[in-house]
């Protein structure tokens, strides 16, 4: 049970721009992601709980998204301004409800544990395509520490705010609309699907009734760190 309890709390932190001619900009809306994965022989037995689709809600700042994996239930909250994360985690058969406040510097931290917060050297192709009817642009980011590359699709056409998905690539020229992600060894490509300017509910980082607060330290330790 512990080892499910610390899936849901990893899934749940992994789970943590630009202006053009006629751009279309967003403020408020969902942002679907379809998600595909290459998992190394030891996590392949984690293939049928991890999603294959994001609903990424946002208003202004605030974004936030949920996953529904069968034992647990997810949901992440992010501010882009003040980059401040709010997970809550409810695992019904273990009868736990758990919230975890992170402020910008913890937020910042738990992203350079799951191997998220990368320094880029970005470098624009001229290789074009269409994703969600979106013309995008393929660019090169180098880690500048590791020397990875990683190939990431960006939008001109629109502007929608950043998210717990797309922070790490805020100095891309546009919407990251396809990249991919490496955490823990859970290797996923993440495409748009679908951008949509609807009305959502108001997004809090209130912690609602029924849920216990854990410390970020004590994230880091259910983490094993």
């Amino acid at each position: 049970m512990i080892k499910i309890f610390k899936l849901a709390i990893i899934t749940a932190i992994c789970a943590i721009n630009t202006l053009a001619n006629a751009q279309k900009i967003i403020t408020e809306g969902i942002v679907t992601y379809g998600l595909t994965y290459n998992l190394p022989a030891d996590k392949q037995a984690m293939a049928a709980m991890l999603p294959n689709e994001y609903g990424m809600k946002f208003k202004g700042d605030l974004s936030q998204f949920k996953m529904d994996m069968g034992m647990f239930v997810t949901e992440v909250i992010f501010n882009n301004s003040t980059k401040e994360t709010l997970s809550l985690t409810d695992v019904p058969f273990q009868d736990k409800k758990i919230a975890v406040k992170m402020t910008k510097s913890q937020t910042e931290k738990m992203a350079e544990m799951q191997g998220n917060n990368k320094n880029f050297d970005v470098t624009p192709t001229t290789e074009k395509k269409i994703i969600a009817t979106y013309n995008c642009t393929k660019y090169l980011c180098k880690d500048k520490e590791t020397g990875k590359v990683v190939e990431v699709w960006a939008t001109t056409d629109v502007q929608v705010p950043a998210n717990t998905l797309t922070t790490m690539f805020n100095s891309i020229k546009g919407v990251p609309m396809e990249f991919s992600t490496d955490s823990q060894g859970i290797k996923a490509k993440i495409t748009v699907k679908a951008i949509n300017a609807q009305k959502v509910e108001p997004i809090k980082m209130d912690i609602p009734t029924g849920y216990e607060l854990m410390s970020f330290d004590d994230l880091i330790k259910q983490m094993g760190g």
